[in-house]
C-alpha cells in the first residue's frame, strides 16, 4: 500500500484471468460503479477483453479494460495484435493516474499477446492526455467528428438506385457483398479493425453500445449488385434531440456517384425519423471526407488515436515473412534506437551473402513509434532530421522506405468502443 495526499491505496498491478468470472465480476461491478457505459459478461467475452487493475485480480480497486484486436497496419496482411483501451479508470482519478504510472513497465510482461496498446481520445488538452503521454502513447492518426443540421427535409433527386434499410438481422444476407465493397474501398488502408468473412453481422449484434444505438444498414442496389452500404446507428432517440451517426460507409469505387447518393439516402432516413442531426466521424485521410463536407456537413471538433508498443520486436520479426522487410533485412543490419523503447534489430550483421552495412537508426519514440505503424514516411523523415540514419546509403532508405511504407489510415465509429 501507498499512501497518496492522505488517500491510501494499492500500489500493486494485477492482470485478471481469462478463466476466472469472479474476477472478471468484480471488474464489471468496479465499472458500473464509476459510471461508465454497462457492459454484461457475454459482452465482455464477444469482445475478447481482459483488463489490468490496480490492487489484486480478486480485489481490484480500478480498471484499464482491454479489447484484443486484429488491427490493419497496411495493405498486404500486416496485422497488429492491439490492446483496444476503453473506460481506464486509470486515467480518471488522481490518485490512480500516480499509483498507474509507476506501474507501465509492467504492463509488455503482463500483456505477453499485445503488440501494443490503442486507444481513441478527445482531441483536447486534459490531465487524462497528459497522463496517457507520460505512460509512452503518441499521436498516429487525427479524426474529425463532421456533423449536418437538418433543419429542413433533403431536396427531392431522381435515383437510379434502389435504397432498401433493414435492421441488423436482415442484411445477414448482405454480409458477402458487405464485404466486397467494403474492400474495394478500404484495400489500401490501414487502422481499422481487420473484417473478413461474416464480420458485420456480429459487430452489430454483440456491440457495446448495443443498448444505446439503434442500428441499422441502409443498402444501394442495382438490381442485385450492392453498390454501397452505410451502418447507421441512432442515439437518444428518447430524447428531444436524437442524433444519426454514420458509423461505417462504402461504395464502389467505380461508381463515381454512388457516395453521394449514399450519404443523401442516410440524411433521408434521418429526416424520416424525426432526426434532425447526422454525424460522422472519420480520419483525416477518409476517402469520404470531401464528399461529406460538400454536402454541408461541418468540422466541429476531432479524436487523435494514441499508440503505444508493448512488444515492438516481437512485431518486427513477424514483418520478416514480407517481402520488402526481407529485402531490407538481407542488405543492412538496422538498429532502431529511441528513448522508451528497446533496441530494435532487424536483420543479423553477418549470413546469407556476406556482412551487412549495419545501419543506427535513431529518433524520439513518437517517429519511431510512427514509422513502425506506416504513419511515417520514411525519407521525408530522414531528410527532414526526424529521423537519423547513420551509416545509411541513399539505397538503405529507398528499401527502409519500401518496407515500412506510408499508409493511410481511417477510422470507422463501428469500431468504437
Amino acid at each position: 500500500m501507498v499512501d497518496l495526499g492522505g488517500c491510501v491505496v494499492a500500489s500493486g498491478i494485477d492482470r485478471i484471468s481469462d478463466e476466472q468470472t469472479g474476477q472478471t465480476d468484480a471488474v464489471l461491478q468496479l465499472l458500473q460503479t464509476a459510471g461508465a457505459t454497462p457492459r454484461t459478461a457475454e459482452t465482455w467475452r464477444q469482445d475478447a477483453m481482459t483488463a489490468l487493475v490496480l490492487g489484486s485480480a480478486n480485489a481490484p480497486i480500478a480498471a484499464m479494460p482491454i479489447s484484443r484486436r486484429d488491427i490493419v497496419v497496411a495493405p498486404g496482411d500486416r496485422h497488429l495484435r492491439a490492446g483496444w483501451i476503453s473506460s481506464n479508470m486509470f486515467a480518471s482519478r488522481m490518485t490512480w493516474r500516480r499509483t498507474s504510472r509507476q506501474t507501465e513497465e509492467r504492463w509488455p510482461e503482463l500483456l505477453p499477446e499485445i503488440d501494443a496498446l490503442l486507444v481513441v481520445r478527445r482531441d483536447a488538452v486534459s490531465t487524462a492526455g497528459r497522463w496517457y503521454a507520460a505512460c509512452g502513447f503518441h499521436p498516429v492518426l487525427a479524426i474529425r467528428c463532421l456533423y449536418l443540421e437538418l433543419d429542413r427535409p433533403p431536396a427531392a433527386r431522381e435515383s437510379r438506385y434502389k435504397v432498401q434499410v433493414v435492421q441488423p438481422a436482415g442484411a445477414a444476407a448482405w454480409q458477402e457483398e458487405m464485404l466486397a465493397v467494403y474492400h474495394d474501398v478500404y484495400g489500401q488502408y490501414g487502422g481499422a479493425r481487420y473484417r473478413g468473412p461474416g464480420f458485420h453481422l456480429p459487430a452489430l449484434q454483440q456491440h457495446y453500445y448495443g443498448r444505446h444505438y439503434e442500428f441499422q444498414t441502409i443498402g444501394l442496389w442495382d438490381n442485385a449488385t450492392l453498390i454501397g452500404y452505410a451502418v447507421v446507428g441512432m442515439s437518444g432517440w428518447h430524447s428531444a434531440r436524437p442524433r444519426m451517426d454514420i458509423l461505417e460507409i462504402a461504395t464502389r469505387q467505380w461508381d463515381v456517384h454512388s457516395a453521394q447518393e449514399l450519404i443523401m439516402a442516410t440524411c433521408d432516413l434521418a429526416h424520416r425519423r424525426q432526426v434532425r442531426q447526422v454525424r460522422a466521424v472519420v480520419s483525416v485521410h477518409d476517402p469520404y471526407r470531401p464528399h461529406f463536407s460538400k454536402m454541408g456537413f461541418e468540422d466541429h471538433w476531432g479524436y487523435q488515436m494514441l499508440a503505444k508498443w508493448l512488444h515492438p520486436q516481437k512485431y518486427l520479426d513477424k514483418l520478416m515473412c514480407h517481402g520488402p522487410v526481407d529485402e531490407l533485412a538481407r542488405h543492412s543490419a538496422v538498429e532502431i534506437t529511441a528513448a522508451g523503447l528497446p533496441l530494435l534489430k532487424l536483420g543479423a550483421p553477418g549470413g546469407g551473402a556476406g556482412p551487412k552495412r549495419a545501419v543506427d537508426l535513431r529518433g524520439d519514440a513518437q517517429s519511431v513509434t510512427r514509422l513502425l505503424l506506416q504513419r511515417l514516411e520514411v525519407a521525408s523523415a530522414v531528410r527532414e532530421g526526424t529521423l537519423a540514419a547513420a551509416n545509411a546509403s541513399e539505397g538503405d532508405i529507398a528499401r527502409m522506405a519500401v518496407a515500412f511504407f506510408w499508409t493511410p489510415w481511417v477510422f470507422h465509429m463501428l469500431d468504437y468502443i
